[in-house]
């Protein structure tokens, strides 16, 4: 219980404090000195720490592990296996920054369209459970034929559950498929059944993106085949890897090894082009930029779906409270 405790309360290093450590490992100074640089009020505990632990003969590759904030630790531990700690903090800071953008990008097309249709659901569904009936009971008491209203509340009242229940189904499969294998498993079936998914070409781009970034560092295809396989964090990127290391050790150039159902289609024609220009990287590069823009037109039209849904479900719901609201007096008047 006290270990869970400390895990969950512990002090980390900051993404800054892990970037200047980063670049000062690269200046080929020594731990101590890079902490001495780096050391402020906010940190000097945790640095004294790893230092008191380095003195007692612990490894530093098993010390900082524990002082690190959980969004790169996963990348970290991953990396280790396979990579110097120097290397390992490069590339573990290059991923997260790209993990970031991405996630700025997909809650910033997805987030105010999603909060709108859960605000107007949540209020339909207060409004249904606490305020329409003593409305139909007043009506009732005027207009006795209230058939049409009940029927139009049950059919707002079927959409509000499905709704409800489709966020459930949606939340349960992440937690199923929150499993390295089954999140694997998820996605084969997807690119088998549904090729050039948005999610084929979303993981297809991460993938060439972080293979980017490792040749970028100065490692070989090969090597950085390697470094991706070793990322337990990233099973459909560790799996992608793999199966592309697989296929360039049978024999198969690196266009025949990305013309498999597993990638997005577009990928191989790109890596066509690459293999006849002076600039490999260039070429993918702009692969990974095409890619995120096709991802972002899908996300705008899915925006734009759910958006178009939303402001059309308000705008029923506004007639229908409407057309309630005014039964009493158009019933008072033809007394």
């Amino acid at each position: 219980m006290g270990s869970l405790r400390q895990k969950l309360f512990r002090k980390t290093l900051s993404i800054d404090d892990i970037s200047y450590l980063s670049k000062l490992m690269e200046s080929d100074l020594s731990l101590s000195e890079c902490f001495e640089l780096i050391i402020n009020k906010r940190n000097e505990d945790i640095l004294k720490a790893i230092s008191e632990k380095l003195d007692e003969g612990e490894l530093i590759e098993n010390i900082i592990i524990d002082y690190l904030p959980r969004n790169i630790t996963a990348y970290v531990s991953s990396l280790l296996h396979t990579l110097s700690l120097e290397e390992t903090l490069a590339l573990s800071l290059r991923f997260y920054e790209r993990q970031e953008e991405d996630k700025r990008i997909i809650l910033s097309s997805l987030a105010y369209p999603i909060l709108l249709l859960f605000i107007t659901i949540t209020s339909l569904y207060l409004f249904d459970l606490y305020g329409i009936d003593a409305i139909f009971a007043l009506i009732a008491s005027f207009e006795p034929d209230i058939g049409l209203f009940r029927q139009v509340r049950l059919m707002f009242r079927i959409i509000i559950n499905l709704i409800y229940y489709l966020t459930l189904i949606i939340f349960l499969l992440v937690v199923i498929y929150s499993v390295p294998k089954r999140i694997v498993l998820l996605y084969l079936f997807v690119a088998k059944h549904f090729p050039n998914s948005l999610l084929s070409i979303y993981y297809s781009q991460e993938f060439m993106s972080l293979l980017l970034i490792c040749t970028e560092k100065g490692y070989k295809t090969k090597e950085a085949m390697g470094v991706l396989k070793a990322m337990k964090n990233k099973p459909i990127v560790s799996f992608l890897a793999f199966h592309m290391d697989e296929s360039l050790l049978e024999g198969e150039t690196l266009k025949e090894a990305a013309n498999k159902n597993y990638y997005d289609s577009s990928l191989s024609r790109f890596i066509k082009i690459a293999n006849y220009s002076n600039d490999f990287s260039l070429i993918i590069s702009s692969y990974v930029k095409l890619a995120k823009e096709k991802i972002a037109s899908r996300m705008k039209t899915y925006t734009f779906t759910i958006q178009l849904f939303t402001y059309l479900f308000i705008g029923a719901i506004i007639i229908f409270i409407y057309q309630i609201l005014f039964m009493p007096m158009q019933a008072i008047s033809l007394y």
